[in-house]
């Protein structure tokens, strides 16, 4: 099962992606992508991302088992 998430992000698609490919790095998660779509995979999660102008819609497709769905809501919500 999967779910996802859309809102508006709060800067742009450039900017956004370089902090995500810094922050991936830092913590040893395989990130793919450019400022139309792609995924970030490690540590038990898969999240897949398509950005269209100002909107981006995150898909968590696996999460570890232990972690409540409620709980990856909260931090993906953070992220708008």
């Amino acid at each position: 099962m999967s779910r996802s998430i859309t809102g508006t992000l709060p800067e742009s698609p450039e900017v956004l992606i370089g902090k995500l490919e810094k922050a991936a790095k830092k913590h040893d998660i395989h990130f793919e992508g450019d400022n139309s779509h792609g995924f970030a995979k490690g540590k038990g999660f898969l999240v897949k991302y398509q950005i269209t102008g100002d909107q981006c819609t995150l898909t968590v497709t696996k999460k570890p088992f232990i972690v409540p769905w409620g709980v990856v809501e909260k931090a993906l919500a953070k992220i708008f």
